[in-house]
């Protein structure tokens, strides 16, 4: 769901909000509305070269099959395309003990993961508030692997880090690591702030460990650039859905 207003400033605004924020590297975020402009597929219309890509098509993962879908959450839409001419690839901190960090920002979590799953949700209220679930699959050793490390890095990295993607330098600060209770095998939630082009946008962030399976999950205001905790009910869901589908 787009933003719309008939104001030349607040459109020029969004264009800003948009732009800053293919910048900070986040590809996860593409996935979501208020950023991107993706569709989901309750919105596709239905064509002759749409049904022919769509019978080609691989069958789903048991993995993809446990990510969120579009009706899962009653008030939210979900996306699963990717916006066109996103910042691709992993971001590289210029610190080694924070690697973690850029990495939860990146298209993948960790290079040790085997697939990935993700999924961009908007509120229909309030659109402009993103959240990106993204699930991964590991090796029981590896994902345990990763859950330490990342909070490990929390702990590092407080005073900040930077990462580097496509040219671009992305200065991240406030890093601090937040209480949360979660289902699932452990957890951790914490904050960051992004820098660039003399923009911050603030973004919460939760990571859970199911079994051999982590879930990613990010918040931005694109709006207001305020502070926007993940929905408890979205981490939920997923988890559900992936007890239920055993992983």
């Amino acid at each position: 769901m787009r933003i719309s207003t008939s104001r030349p400033a607040a459109r020029s605004g969004r264009t800003r909000a948009i732009t800053v924020t293919a910048l900070l590297a986040c590809p996860l975020l593409a996935l979501t509305t208020a950023c991107g402009g993706g569709s989901d597929d309750s919105d596709a219309k239905a064509t002759p070269s749409a049904d022919r890509s769509r019978s080609a098509a691989p069958a789903p993962t048991r993995l993809a099959k446990a990510a969120l879908a579009q009706g899962d959450l009653k008030g939210y839409r979900v996306t699963t395309h990717k916006a066109e001419n996103w910042a691709d690839g992993q971001p590289k901190s210029g610190t080694p003990a924070c690697q973690p960090l850029a990495d939860a920002t990146g298209d993948e979590p960790s290079p040790a993961a085997k697939e990935t799953v993700r999924r961009g949700l908007n509120g229909h209220k309030a659109p402009w508030k993103g959240v990106t679930a993204g699930i991964s699959s590991y090796g029981a050793a590896e994902a345990k692997t990763f859950m330490r490390e990342l909070k490990a890095a929390l702990g590092k990295c407080s005073g900040g880090f930077s990462t580097t993607l496509s040219g671009q330098t992305v200065r991240y600060s406030e890093v601090r690591a937040e209480p949360l209770k979660a289902a699932g095998d452990d957890s951790v939630g914490y904050g960051l702030t992004a820098s660039a082009q003399g923009t911050k946008i603030p973004m919460r962030m939760v990571a859970v460990r199911s079994g051999s399976t982590v879930a990613l999950f990010m918040g931005v205001d694109f709006k207001r650039f305020s502070e926007f905790p993940v929905p408890r009910v979205i981490v939920d869901k997923q988890l559900a859905k992936l007890e239920k589908a055993g992983l």
